[in-house]
């Protein structure tokens, strides 16, 4: 794994977290090999499917057009410190408002059950405390029970059910 490249990136016990840059996902974009090569990085995230891809094309332009917030908006690729895997992504949905935001993940089925994602989100929360967020809400689906354990795990209590559940977390 090539840290020296990875702008703004995060460190944990058995993870690295790092953002996409608008240049380095223009090349996650363009040359996936490429990109594997340049930050050392094998992806074995979220399948990229259709919606993904296109998901990453749009928010190449979204950090283009926001220089000065993309990190609440960009997606932070989760990798496995002991082989370089790529297992998944952690985001903010938006720049806050008055100090909220939303959280998003995604984390490959092949890498659950071993407290990665509640690992990556822990450290997600201090970097948003440590840059303002005051409050963070997640949404899960009715039976993921699995990613409702992970924000019961980091501190997040029930909101209230609409087609989805709802989340918060104060972080003051």
């Amino acid at each position: 794994m090539n840290k020296d490249k990875m702008t703004g990136f995060m460190e944990t016990e058995r993870l690295v977290l790092f953002p996409y840059t608008k240049e380095n996902l223009h090349l996650f974009n363009t040359d996936l090999c490429r990109f594997e090569e340049e930050f050392g990085v094998i992806y074995h995230g979220e399948e990229l499917d259709y919606l993904l891809s296109s998901f990453l094309v749009k928010l190449e332009d979204e950090i283009a057009a926001d220089p000065d917030n993309y990190l609440f908006f960009t997606e932070f690729l989760i990798v496995l410190k002991e082989n370089s895997h790529v297992i998944g992504s952690i985001d903010f949905k938006y720049v806050p408002k008055d100090g909220v935001t939303e959280v998003g993940y995604g984390l490959n089925p092949a890498y659950e059950g071993n407290g990665y994602m509640t690992e990556a989100l822990t450290a997600f929360l201090q970097f948003g405390k440590d840059n303002g967020i005051k409050t963070v809400r997640a949404d899960t689906l009715k039976d993921n029970v699995r990613s409702q354990n992970v924000l019961k795990r980091c501190g997040f209590e029930f909101l209230y059910e609409d087609k989805n559940l709802w989340w918060e977390k104060k972080l003051i």
